[in-house]
């Protein structure tokens, strides 16, 4: 049964004794402690500033820890779930979208459960484990097939012989998780069979890149540049947007040139590549209507409109019941 207890108003932190669950053991860890920790004093970005979570196949769920800090302002801190982990130098090994959780309602401090690898297992056994199989707080998101897929992958490559296919199940169930004996067995032999990716993606949306791009990545776009950001792993409507938003942008006095970034969103690794091609390929297909399009333009002149709306739908219940002609303005803006 799942138990909450709310923070107090003048420290948004609780408190190592609150809890109701033993401390975790793990095949590959141990838990020494449960401690408090200041949240700036935690590690969780590689050296290129990425966020390290290698356990998500898709990068860290940015959309997620919204409603987990929801459920923290209004039940309280759950009691009955296990807390997120830290090595003993404080890198961050689970909870990472708690993490972002903790930030947004304003939190400076919070417990965690401190671990070390057992005798004969790594760290990186350890981030495995606790990465696939720790989520158990709801809201959460359960690792899926794709994470256990990498991260099998992975472990496949740090072992000295190859591993057969009953020790790579075994390996598998190591780890809980809710699939049934046959998905185990056909995700295992899809990962053996395959050449295994080994980087993980990091989760992006628009908002993201076009800071990433300003601060980060060229750092001196002009101010007279409107930096756009198109999720080119969509459908059409992403590619649509952007070109809408560009035309808008160079309409504009202050603009005289855009900067397009593209991004994927929830493509794994091993696909981006070919994910990418069809994005540019998407893109091609656009210029190639947009030449039509002004070719067309300069054949009929002004008369030309790139949209219109010829007919408005009846909606007025009782009073409507035909298309309607708009009545259009005759000035222009």
């Amino acid at each position: 049964m799942e138990k909450y207890r709310k923070l107090p108003t003048n420290y948004l932190c609780p408190k190592e004794d609150w809890f109701e669950v033993e401390l975790p053991t793990g095949r590959t860890f141990k838990c020494i402690e449960r401690r408090i920790v200041e949240l700036s004093h935690i590690e969780r970005h590689n050296t290129q500033g990425q966020i390290k979570n290698l356990s998500r196949a898709l990068g860290t769920n940015k959309e997620n820890f919204q409603a987990i800090a929801n459920s923290i302002r209004v039940k309280g801190v759950l009691l009955t779930a296990q807390l997120p982990f830290l090595t003993v130098d404080n890198e961050l090994l689970d909870g990472f979208t708690r993490f972002e959780a903790f930030n947004l309602i304003g939190s400076t401090h919070w417990v965690f459960n401190i671990v070390e690898p057992k005798e004969g297992f790594t760290l990186d056994d350890v981030r495995e484990e606790v990465g696939l199989g720790a989520n158990d707080h709801p809201p959460c998101k359960s690792a899926t097939k794709e994470d256990f897929a990498k991260a099998l992958a992975r472990w496949i490559d740090r072992q000295d012989t190859t591993p057969t296919q009953g020790e790579c199940i075994d390996w598998v169930d190591s780890i809980p998780h809710s699939f049934t004996s046959a998905v185990v067995a056909n995700l295992v032999e899809k990962v053996i069979k395959a050449t295994a990716s080994k980087v993980s993606m990091e989760s992006y949306a628009a908002p993201d890149i076009i800071k990433k791009v300003k601060e980060e990545w060229l750092g001196n776009v002009p101010k007279s540049t409107k930096v756009l950001a198109v999720n080119i792993s969509g459908n059409d409507t992403y590619f649509k947007r952007v070109l809408c938003e560009r035309a808008a942008a160079l309409s504009q006095k202050k603009y005289d040139d855009t900067l397009v970034v593209g991004f994927t969103k929830d493509v794994p690794a091993e696909d981006v590549d070919d994910v990418r091609t069809e994005g540019l390929e998407a893109i091609e297909r656009i210029n190639d209507q947009f030449e039509t399009l002004f070719q067309l333009r300069m054949s009929k002149g002004d008369s030309f409109k790139f949209i219109d709306l010829d007919y408005i739908a009846p909606q007025k219940v009782g009073a409507e019941d035909e298309l309607i002609v708009p009545v259009k303005s005759s000035v222009k803006s």
